[in-house]
């Protein structure tokens, strides 16, 4: 028998997210809307694996992760998300992620992933490769900033703070701290300011 726990902090999509597994006799399914409450209940109960929604307004997935990692280290994590799964892959080495799905993945991939990462598979979309083939040669010049984190950077090299890139962005601080975690986990830098070291270095803007 799996055990998995979802978590996340939308109650329909929650709900939605349970009813793939219906009808499944070898995974057993609980969920969780409130972040800061999946380290109490890992106290009573054991899960193989945590399906976590990267947004959420408590804490966000990534962290939450971290969290998880440092309570029961072969926990199996699945970062779940909306956003484009091509800007999660750093985090399947450097955050330790054992799979990342998009929400819009079919019922079929989203049960496979789970059973694979159970019998110690790692399942990856094929574009992963390319990835580890630019970080092999050399990560820094193929690196391609996005619109959105060139915008970040700009607004970091100025001297915002969070609650002003949160103003100009119209999103709130929490999302901004995402967006930031994302931007330094590609980059390889633990803070804004080697951040901006690092791209004035490598002309990234």
């Amino acid at each position: 028998m799996i055990s998995v726990l979802i978590v996340d902090d939308h109650p329909i999509v929650l709900q939605g997210s349970k009813s793939l597994f219906q009808g499944l006799n070898d995974v057993f399914i609980e969920t969780e809307e409130n972040a800061a409450k999946v380290l109490s209940r890992m106290e009573n109960t054991h899960f193989d694996v945590f399906l976590i929604d990267v947004n959420m307004t408590i804490q966000d997935g990534i962290s939450l992760a971290a969290d998880i990692k440092a309570e029961q280290e072969n926990a199996r994590i699945i970062l779940y998300t909306g956003d484009d799964i091509q800007s999660y892959y750093p985090l399947l080495i450097e955050k330790k992620i054992d799979g990342i799905l998009s929400k819009t993945a079919s019922q079929e991939k989203v049960i496979q992933t789970i059973r694979s990462i159970m019998n110690g598979d790692l399942v990856l979309s094929t574009d992963f490769i390319d990835y580890i083939t630019n970080r092999m040669v050399d990560k820094y010049d193929n690196l391609k900033l996005t619109n959105k984190e060139k915008q970040l950077m700009l607004m970091l090299i100025q001297g915002d703070t969070n609650k002003m890139i949160a103003d100009k962005l119209c999103v709130t601080q929490r999302t901004v701290e995402r967006y930031l975690t994302q931007l330094f986990t590609l980059l390889d830098v633990p803070s804004r300011l080697e951040a901006i070291e690092l791209v004035k270095e490598k002309n990234l803007l």
